[in-house]
């Protein structure tokens, strides 16, 4: 498998650069590229996240200055986005209080007032999963709704036109990430308006689901499922990481048994218009960047062999890709990575195509 860099470059249209992390990509009908992130922000974990929205029309080449969609009280984190089926435009987050851990030797003044307003009344309110939707091609957004489960890049829309969403369940308000103790699988048939149950993922012995994170679902031609998480369960260094891969043959009510196919993490699916995956991974040890596999076939579960996409991101602290195929038959990747000159996380784009 060969292929070819188009053109790369960074999103760095906000006046002033902020931190951003864990982006997702979305193409919609009318050829649009929209990108939702947490922006915002001053480092990794802090109170400042926001959902940030950007827009391209030329295919990622440019964009537009950041939309500021939410301006709650806690920090909103990983955005996933979606078109479902009747056009509507779907963005996820959920909400953290991980940085009251990091206050340990003392509150930075800047965090004074976002700390000093958390009470048990605000987490009740404002921590949990959220969903916000447009159905004016992203011009106005609706007030947030709750919605039981998140990951990082939001539902897959499936053939029929229904939506599946696999992920962590939401726990109880008072925890660092609300996240519960199980993955599970939703479906929505009313273009994410509402969620119901469709299975819990399989437990493997041994194996606690809390030290299962990001989760990404593609569809294939033939109605099959694949699922892939990031398990860290045996994890002792950064190398004992392992995405896992699972799929179902019957939207998602029963799953084989899980195996490894990468060491790659966080990964991204994307369905490409000749029926092929292509499998989009962070690359959290030197030399830090994105690979990527192509595949799977059928019926074997195998894919290609890693490639390297980028190699050049100077820290751990980036990844998360996001890939589209554009209506050219082109790629566009999106992933976070430590800008060398303005020396924090912008958004990195790569366009690029499979030979």
């Amino acid at each position: 498998m060969k292929f070819t860099k188009l053109a790369t470059g960074w999103i760095t249209t906000e006046s002033k650069p902020t931190y951003h992390g864990w982006p997702t990509l979305c193409v919609l009908s009318d050829g649009r590229l929209l990108a939702a992130a947490s922006g915002g922000r001053e480092r990794h974990i802090c109170p400042f996240g926001r959902v940030y929205l950007y827009e391209s029309c030329d295919g990622g080449c440019t964009w537009s200055e950041p939309r500021i969609l939410t301006q709650g009280p806690l920090d909103d984190r990983d955005c996933g986005i979606v078109e479902a089926a009747d056009g509507s435009i779907l963005i996820n987050y959920f909400t953290s209080i991980a940085f009251t851990r990091e206050v340990a030797n003392g509150v930075p003044p800047s965090w004074q007032p976002a700390m000093d307003s958390i009470t048990l009344e605000t987490l009740r309110k404002e921590h949990g999963f959220w969903m916000i939707r447009s159905t004016d091609g992203g011009k106005t957004w609706s007030e947030k709704y709750a919605v039981p489960v998140n990951n990082v890049h939001g539902p897959t829309l499936l053939n029929d036109g229904s939506l599946m969403w696999i992920g962590r369940e939401r726990g109880h308000f008072i925890d660092n990430s609300c996240m519960g103790l199980r993955v599970k699988a939703f479906r929505s048939t009313d273009n994410g308006l509402t969620w119901e149950l469709v299975a819990t993922m399989p437990e493997v012995p041994g194996q606690d689901q809390r030290t299962w994170h990001e989760v990404d679902t593609v569809q294939m031609e033939d109605g099959r499922l694949i699922t892939q998480i990031r398990n860290q369960y045996a994890q002792t260094c950064i190398a004992d990481i392992a995405t896992w891969q699972t799929e179902s043959f019957d939207l998602g009510r029963t799953w084989r048994p899980y195996h490894e196919v990468s060491r790659c993490f966080p990964t991204d699916l994307v369905r490409l218009k000749d029926g092929l995956v292509v499998m989009t991974g962070g690359c959290r040890q030197k030399p830090y960047g994105i690979r990527f596999r192509v595949g799977p076939e059928i019926p074997v579960r195998h894919w290609s062999d890693e490639m390297i996409l980028s190699d050049d991101d100077i820290s751990y602290d980036s990844g998360y890709p996001s890939t589209v195929q554009l209506p050219d038959g082109t790629l566009v990747t999106l992933w976070y990575s430590i800008h060398p000159e303005l020396k924090i996380a912008q958004l990195r784009w790569l366009k690029w195509k499979l030979d």
